[in-house]
């Protein structure tokens, strides 16, 4: 029997129709309870490799209402910067607090300041970002884009690699391991 046909066998055994049905009313009871309103003082901060997070919305989040975006925002301490890492793009940041800084984008520095813009342009081969605070306050950058993580995969075609941790994160992880 060839892998063809066992797939075919398998395949065979399945009513796809049906499961999306079933999928569409697992979805309608989760939505039925789901958060509408999501306020920041609710959501904690998370230390990750990326940095300081606070997630509005993520692939993962079952709990709203839309997982259509990715969004959260994202606090870089005065003189640190966040991990570095190969995304797929598509993706805005808006400095929302804090004073200046730069992110580098396919090796090119893009600086910027409070109520600017970075843009992270899609790219199939993806982008390789970091972003830098150059100021003696934290900054804070709103960042959103479409979440296609359930259409495109967590790779979304180019990979999603995390290339560098930031600063806080190692620190973290270091003390971790330190023996007591």
């Amino acid at each position: 029997m060839t892998a063809t046909s066992s797939r075919y066998e398998r395949l065979a055994q399945r009513n796809f129709f049906e499961e999306i049905l079933a999928l569409r009313d697992l979805q309608r009871k989760q939505k039925a309870t789901a958060e509408i309103m999501v306020r920041g003082d609710d959501l904690p901060w998370e230390l990750n490799r990326q940095g300081y997070t606070r997630w509005y919305m993520a692939p993962t989040m079952e709990d709203v209402v839309m997982n259509t975006y990715v969004m959260y925002v994202q606090r870089i301490p005065p003189h640190s910067r966040s991990g570095k890492q190969l995304m797929q793009g598509g993706q805005i940041g808006f400095i929302w607090e804090g004073g200046k800084g730069y992110s580098i984008i396919d090796g090119e520095r893009y600086d910027w300041g409070h109520w600017d813009l970075i843009q992270v342009p899609l790219r199939v081969r993806g982008c390789v970002v970091q972003h830098f605070n150059d100021s003696d306050d934290d900054v804070q950058i709103i960042f959103a884009s479409v979440n296609n993580v359930n259409s495109a995969g967590v790779d979304r075609g180019c990979g999603f690699e995390q290339l560098e941790d930031c600063p806080e994160y190692r620190e973290q992880k270091r003390r971790e391991a330190a023996p007591a």
